[in-house]
Parts: structure tokens; C-alpha cells; sequence
């Protein structure tokens, strides 16, 4: 299972700060707390603190802004817009409590807490790559699989603060995952969807066109670069490839919905299979867009030339970008 963001890499604790070391501590006592807690009580605790997360952070809501002006333009109106746009750091706070939580899940209780769709235990298990977005509880639909499939692999990148990567490597590995550093992964998937494996990818991060990346269409016209690991591998090694996505429901609970695997020709791209992905989980943010992450620069980059003015503000131009868009 590969998480594409906020799982640290392991390192030694030398030349760790003081600054680091108090951040460590105050997450680590954060996770404390919310472990004691009934999971039911998680939701009324992200709220207040999503939205004073919201309050405090005028960058990421003029991100959260241009985003939804981009998205959906004057189809939704600005009080709409404010509104989704705090509820994006509620539903980020939410994951991230869930997240600390993580270490109670069990059998037991993800059956009551997870409503799934589209798995079923004692299947016989194929290789396949399960893909997201950070679309409400992302970190929690990796974690589900494992109670139907057995445990499977993260990836570790590497966080500005080792000592918090080291703690998210733990909270993420605590239903059994194993976790691999960054480095050789690659091979290290090959290997493991080879021998019948599985993981899962969230793939809306915005990469630069230099990395191993794909540009696909978002909301009806905007480009964007995101990760062709996922296509790339499915075609290397036949895995299936899964869109899955993560719907709260108002009594607590989540709906873990796995679509249908991908059909796709044998001579297809990988850009062809990433935006099939995209296609099959835009529905979905469009219907709950309150649980996407808004406040994240989504399209970095925008074409040189004419019909760019739905592209935000922080959006810039770049010959490696326009020479992208050619291939």
C-alpha cells in the first residue's frame, strides 16, 4: 500500500531541532488523547478544530478560494464557496484525528465503522492497485483493505521532520502494513504485485512535468500533472487498478466504496489509464466537494496562451509544461 504524502521516512534523531522535537511531543500527546477517545467523538472534535484550522490560515483559504473559482466558477455561489472551503479543513482534521485512531481499529470494529462495497474476505487476492484521492478519509481506505486482504506495503517519503515521519510510519503500520523507504521502491512493488500484492496510491498530487508524470484533464478543462506510477506499474505487471473513495454518512460512518477495476486496451497509456482513474472519482468530489482538500494548489501550471483565465492565481506557465502538453 503506497501513501503519496505525510509518511515519514526513517532517519536518525541527529540534528533534529528543538522546534522538531516539541512538534513531535505535541503530536505524539495529540495521538494519545485522541486514542482514548470513542471514535464517535472524533467527528465532534475535528469540527471546532477544522474550522479554527481555517481561521488561522488565510494562505491556504485564498488556495481554497481559487481553487472552487476555478472548479466550479459562478455554478456555486460565494457563500457556497466559503462554506465548502472551511468544510475542506474539517474533513482534513477528521482524517487526521482518525488517523491517530488508528492503532484501535480492528476486525471488530471496522465492520461497524466501515460500511464496504466491492471487496469481499476470502476472495481469492490478484494483483491490484487501489487509487484515490485525498478525498475525506483517504489514509482510512488502505487501511480497510487489510482486514480483507492481509496486511500490504507503504511507502515511506521522507518529512522535514524525521521524528514525525518515524511516528506517521507507525500510526500507518499499526494494522500490520509494512513499511519500505522511498528509496528502490519501484522495484520493490514490481516485486511485490508480482507475488499477488497489493497497494494503494493516492494520486491527485500535482507533480512538476519533469518527474514520472502525466498530464490528464480535471473539471472540464483544467490540466494538471499528476503521478503515472500507478498506470505505469498496472501495464508492467497486468495488476488490476481499483478507483476507490471514502464517503462519510452522517450517523459517523463511512461508506469505502471500490469501483469496478479499470478496463482499459492492452496498447493503452499510461496517461489514457490516469485519467480513467481521475474519470471514475470526479463524480464524487463534485457531489460532496466539502471532502476534498481545496486548500492544496491543485494546477501549479497553466498553458501559455489564450484560455487560462479558469486557471487560480498561483498558477504559472512553463515551457516544460507547454512542451508536456505536446507529447
Amino acid at each position: 500500500m503506497v501513501f503519496s504524502k505525510k509518511a515519514g521516512q526513517h532517519e536518525a534523531a541527529a540534528g533534529v531541532t528543538i522546534r522538531q522535537w516539541f512538534e513531535f511531543l505535541g503530536l505524539r500527546l495529540a495521538g494519545q488523547l485522541v486514542r482514548w477517545l470513542p471514535h464517535r467523538c472524533l467527528v465532534w472534535f475535528a469540527a471546532p478544530i477544522g474550522s479554527l484550522a481555517y481561521r488561522l490560515d488565510p494562505s491556504g483559504r485564498r488556495v481554497s478560494m481559487q481553487n472552487l473559482d476555478s472548479a466550479f466558477g459562478e455554478s456555486i455561489d460565494l457563500r457556497a464557496k466559503k462554506r465548502i472551503a472551511e468544510s475542506g479543513y474539517r474533513s482534513f482534521a477528521r482524517t487526521m484525528f482518525e488517523l491517530f485512531w488508528s492503532p484501535n481499529l480492528t476486525p471488530k470494529n471496522a465492520g461497524k465503522i466501515f460500511r464496504t462495497e466491492g471487496l469481499a474476505a476470502g476472495e481469492t487476492v490478484v494483483p491490484t492497485i487501489y487509487v484515490t484521492t485525498h478525498f475525506s478519509n483517504f489514509e482510512w481506505l488502505g487501511q480497510n483493505v487489510r482486514f480483507f486482504h492481509g496486511p500490504g506495503i507503504i511507502v515511506a517519503q521522507r518529512l522535514k521532520n524525521p521524528l514525525l515521519g518515524k511516528y506517521f510510519d507507525r500510526l500507518r503500520g499499526s494494522t500490520g502494513h509494512t513499511i519500505i523507504p522511498q528509496e528502490r521502491a519501484i522495484a520493490r512493488m514490481l516485486k511485490h504485485l508480482k507475488s499477488g500484492g497489493y497497494f494503494c496510491a493516492v494520486v491527485d498530487l500535482n507533480l512538476d512535468p519533469d518527474e514520472a508524470s502525466v498530464i490528464i484533464d480535471e473539471f472540464s478543462g483544467l490540466k494538471t500533472c499528476v503521478t503515472q506510477m500507478h498506470a505505469a506499474l498496472a501495464l508492467h505487471t497486468g495488476a488490476k487498478v481499483v478507483p476507490a473513495e471514502c464517503q462519510p454518512q452522517p450517523d459517523g460512518t463511512y461508506r469505502m466504496i471500490y469501483h469496478k477495476p479499470l478496463e482499459y486496451p492492452t496498447d493503452a497509456t499510461p496517461a489514457e489509464i490516469a485519467q480513467q482513474c481521475w474519470d471514475v472519482l470526479e463524480p464524487g468530489i463534485r457531489a460532496a466537494p466539502e471532502c476534498w482538500l481545496w486548500s492544496y494548489k491543485h494546477w501549479r501550471f497553466k498553458p501559455s496562451g489564450a484560455n487560462v483565465e479558469r486557471y487560480p492565481n498561483y498558477a504559472n506557465t512553463a515551457k516544460r509544461f507547454d512542451a508536456a502538453l505536446l507529447n
